[in-house]
C-alpha cells in the first residue's frame, strides 16, 4: 500500500513537471517568433541584382602642428557624427604662450591709454614747482656770483672762490633749462608718432594672441562629416608633426551603390527609376534609391553593366565601403497589393505556403504568389488583410 502511494506521488510530480515544461516551451516559442499582420502596400516589380556599397569620400585626418597625442576619442570601426571630437593633442605649451600674449596686450593697452589721456594735473604741478625752484636757485646763485665778483675786484676774494661760484651758476642755469623743458613737454602732451607706435604695439600683441589661439584650436580635431573610422595610426603619448596621418574617415553621407546588371536585365531600366537596396548586414532595413547613372561599358568577363544608384536620404544604418547589398531595380510600382515579408513564405510555385495564426497556434496554408521585390511578396490568393502570419 505504501509503495503504491509512493509510486503515485512520484508519477504526479513527473506529470506536473512535464506540464510545466510544455507550458514554458509554448510560452517561449510564442514570444521568440516574429509575426506580421497581412496588409496592403507598395510593391516594386523589376529585377533583383547584387551590388556593393562605395563611400565616395574617404577623408584623411592629419595633424597641422607638432604636439603629443593627449587623447584618442574614437576607435577603429566606430561611427561618428559631424563635429564629434576625434583626437586631442597636448596644448599646454600653446596655452602658456596665449597667456603671455594676453599679458602683452594689457600692458600695451595701458601705455596707449596713458599717452592718450595726457599728463595728470599732479605731474604738471610738480613740473611747475621744479621750474620755480630752479629759477629761485638761479637767482640766488647769480647774486652770490655778483657779490664775489665785486669782492674779487677789491681783492677781498680769491680767483678760486670766484671760479667755484661761476660753476654753481652754470649748474643752476642748466637745471632751470632742464626743468623748463620737462614742463614744456608735459604741457604739450604725447606726440602723434608716440600714440601711433603705442597703437601698433597693441595690434602686434593682438595678432600674436590670435596666432596662438589658432594653433591651440588645431589641438582638437573634429569629424568634418558623419562617417566611420576605417583606420587609426597613432596612440596616446606619440608626438606628431604637421601633415602626419592620424586616421581615415569614410563619409557615410556620400554613399554610392554600384549594381552589376546583366545586359539582358537592363530592359526597362531607365535613369530616375526607383530601386530598393537591402544590405546583407541589415536584412530588415530596406533603403530607397534611384538610378543615377548607367555606365556605357560592358565587363568582357561577366557581361555585366555597372549601374550607379543614389540613396534618397542619408541612411540610418552605417553602410560601409565594400558592403554587399541586394538591389531590386524597379520596372513597375504597384500600390495596395496584399503582401507579406519574403521570410514568411516557404517553398515556391504551387507548393508555396505560410503559417497563419489560428487561436493559440499556427496552421499551414497554401497560397498563390504574385510578384516580389526581394523584401515583399505579393499574395494573390490564400490570405486576407488583417490575418497574422509567422515570419521566422
Amino acid at each position: 500500500m505504501i509503495r503504491a502511494m509512493i509510486r503515485l506521488l512520484l508519477f504526479s510530480i513527473v506529470l506536473a513537471s512535464a506540464v510545466g515544461m510544455a507550458w514554458w516551451w509554448h510560452d517561449y516559442s510564442q514570444r521568440s517568433i516574429r509575426l506580421w499582420t497581412v496588409d496592403q502596400g507598395e510593391l516594386l516589380t523589376g529585377v533583383t541584382v547584387s551590388g556593393t556599397v562605395r563611400n565616395k569620400q574617404k577623408t584623411t585626418v592629419a595633424s597641422e602642428i607638432v604636439a603629443a597625442v593627449a587623447r584618442m576619442c574614437v576607435r577603429e570601426g566606430q561611427q561618428v557624427q559631424k563635429g564629434q571630437v576625434l583626437v586631442e593633442l597636448d596644448d599646454s605649451v600653446l596655452a602658456a604662450e596665449c597667456a603671455k600674449s594676453q599679458a602683452r596686450i594689457e600692458v600695451a593697452r595701458q601705455t596707449l591709454a596713458e599717452l592718450k589721456a595726457g599728463t595728470r594735473k599732479e605731474e604738471l604741478e610738480r613740473a611747475r614747482q621744479a621750474v620755480v625752484q630752479a629759477q629761485s636757485e638761479l637767482d640766488h646763485t647769480q647774486k652770490n656770483f655778483a657779490r664775489l665778483e665785486d669782492l674779487r675786484k677789491r681783492g677781498a676774494a680769491t680767483a678760486s672762490e670766484l671760479s667755484l661760484e661761476e660753476t654753481k651758476l652754470k649748474v643752476a642755469q642748466s637745471t632751470l633749462k632742464s626743468a623748463q623743458a620737462d614742463l614744456d613737454l608735459l604741457e604739450a602732451g604725447a606726440r602723434p608718432e608716440q600714440i601711433a607706435r603705442a597703437e601698433a604695439e597693441v595690434r602686434q600683441a593682438q595678432a600674436e594672441l590670435q596666432r596662438c589661439q589658432a594653433l591651440r584650436a588645431k589641438c582638437v580635431l573634429h569629424a568634418p562629416h558623419r562617417g566611420i573610422v576605417t583606420a587609426r595610426y597613432v596612440d596616446v603619448g606619440e608626438v606628431v608633426s604637421p601633415g602626419q596621418l592620424l586616421m581615415h574617415l569614410n563619409n557615410l553621407d556620400d554613399t554610392e551603390i554600384r549594381a552589376a546588371v546583366q545586359e539582358t536585365q537592363l530592359t526597362g531600366i531607365r535613369l530616375g527609376h526607383k530601386a530598393r537596396v537591402l544590405a546583407d548586414a541589415y536584412p530588415d532595413k530596406p533603403l530607397e534609391a534611384i538610378v543615377e547613372k548607367i555606365l556605357p561599358r560592358v565587363d568582357p568577363e561577366s557581361g555585366a553593366v555597372t549601374v550607379l544608384l543614389r540613396l534618397h536620404e542619408a541612411p540610418a544604418v552605417a553602410l560601409m565601403d565594400g558592403m554587399a547589398v541586394d538591389i531590386a531595380l524597379v520596372r513597375e510600382q504597384r500600390d495596395r497589393v496584399i503582401r507579406v515579408p519574403a521570410e514568411a513564405v516557404r517553398g515556391s510555385g504551387e507548393s508555396a505556403e505560410v503559417w497563419v495564426r489560428s487561436g493559440p497556434s499556427f496552421e499551414k496554408r497554401f497560397v498563390e504568389l504574385g510578384a516580389t521585390d526581394g523584401h515583399w511578396v505579393e499574395i494573390r490568393k490564400g490570405l486576407d488583410v488583417g490575418e497574422v502570419v509567422r515570419v521566422n
